[in-house]
Formats: structure tokens, sequence, C-alpha cells
């Protein structure tokens, strides 16, 4: 990891200064102990000092790249993939081959196949490169048939079970059914464009609410959705017939679209 020996060598060889008993300080050295930790193979100690630094309020912005492989080598898949798909730091080359064994290993396949291959065309090096090669062509292979029922059922269940308690997850699963569902027939589709969108409303991702879900074709519940989607994006003429046709319909959310209207500016 590139970062890692970075500062390994200028936290592990620069002289300490007065600003050393800062606050800042404090968390680089929280980093700097969980970093060799990590380098160490004690991803147990790492993610004890990685967990002080992720409280401080000057934790770095570029956390998931200590934090998330810390939890992939300890098994902890499901909390690393919250780690990395939360993270607001820049992409990273080598983040996102952490963030693409992690989707593997949690069986999300498609969305796995998605980072290793836009990782190919990064210049990773003839290693990653290969090994990115390697995993797109397993799923390739493993979808030359379409996808059984019973896997998109089992996305879109577990996606459900998680979305009132971890909504980040259950919109990766959700995210991963809907992937799934497009290499066939459509199965539960209404159904699952509304529950992704409620994921991805609840975890910030209006954007890709709208771009999913933007033909406003389906079920009350996607159309709350999407009116959600736009009023937060502050666009109140798109969210405004959405919310309007819910009210008149007088079925699922018309009392909750009726409230949003109430508030929405002339």
């Amino acid at each position: 990891m590139r970062a890692i020996v970075v500062l390994l060598v200028v936290l592990g060889t620069a002289p300490l200064s007065a600003a050393d008993t800062s606050p800042s300080s404090s968390t680089a050295r929280h980093l700097l102990a969980g970093v060799r930790s990590f380098k160490d193979g004690k991803y147990e100690d790492a993610l004890v000092e990685l967990r002080v630094v992720a409280r401080a309020p000057d934790a770095p912005a570029d956390l998931a790249f200590y934090l998330g492989p810390t939890l992939y080598k300890l098994g902890r898949y499901r909390e690393a993939l919250a780690v990395f798909v939360s993270s607001k730091a820049a992409p990273d080359a080598l983040t996102d081959f952490y963030l693409g064994q992690t989707y593997y290993q949690l069986k999300l396949y498609r969305k796995a196949r998605g980072v290793f291959a836009s990782l190919q065309a990064r210049g990773l090096g003839p290693v990653l490169e290969t090994a990115a090669a390697s995993y797109v062509e397993a799923v390739d292979t493993a979808y030359r048939k379409p996808p059984e029922v019973v896997t998109i059922d089992s996305y879109i269940d577990t996606g459900r079970a998680a979305l009132a308690n971890e909504p980040t997850i259950a919109a990766e699963y959700l995210d991963e059914a809907r992937l799934v569902e497009a290499l066939g027939s459509a199965h539960r589709h209404d159904e699952l464009r509304g529950m992704l969108g409620a994921a991805w409303n609840a975890t910030g991702r209006t954007t890709q609410v709208i771009e999913i879900l933007g033909d406003g074709a389906g079920s009350a519940e996607v159309r709350w959705q999407l009116a959600r989607a736009y009023v937060t994006s502050g666009d109140a003429a798109h969210a405004r017939p959405i919310l309007d046709a819910l009210v008149k319909a007088r079925g699922p959310h018309a009392e909750e679209a009726s409230g949003v209207l109430a508030k929405l500016p002339p």
C-alpha cells in the first residue's frame, strides 16, 4: 500500500516537535501505530488504533484507505464494505482493489466485476492488472447463463433485511440485485426499484435515485422515493407533480406527500 509506506517513512523518521502534544499529533500517532500493526500482520491491534483515529475530530479524510483493508483482513467484510462505500476521499486504485475483493467475498459479483473492470484501465502494474482480469473473467464465466430467480431473491431479501439499520449495506445488495436482474428477465422489478430508491435516499445518494428511477414509472413506492430525491436535491419543479399525483391517488404515501407539498417553495 503506497500511502502506508510513505506514512511510515515520513512519520516514523520525523523529529518530534512541540506540536506533537496537540490533538492532531495524537491522532497521527494512533494512525501510525495502526499502520505499523497492519504491516506486521497484527490486524486486531491495527483495528483498535484505527477506531481511535475514526473517533477523532481531526480524522484524515482518507481513513478508509487504512480502516477498510484492516477490516477486510479480519474477515469483517460487511463492515469493510460500509467503510469503503461511505468514504468521501478521492478514489484510489489500491483501495478500490480491496473494495472489489470485498464485494467478491460477499458474493456481490456484478459489483465486484464493475470495480475490477474499471481498475484494468488504471495502470496498476502487471500483478494487480492480472488479478483484476482474473476476477472479471470469473464473474463473466459464472453469468454466461441467465441468472436464476433464487439468486435475485437472495440479494433482494438480504437488502430488505438490512434496510432499516444498515441502509448502506442494503443499497449494495439491492444494487447487485438490479445488476443481476438486468442479465435476465424482470423479477420483482418494481419492488426492487422502490427499496433501492429508499436505501439510496437514506444514504444521501439522490443522484443515483434520479438516474435509476427518473422515468417515474412504477409503484407508489418508486414514485415516492423519486420525489424525495428531487426534494432533497432542491428540484421542486420535478418533485411537485409526482407528489401531487400521490396525494390525488389517496394510496400509499399520500399523507406524507401532502406534508412535503405543503413545505415546498412556490
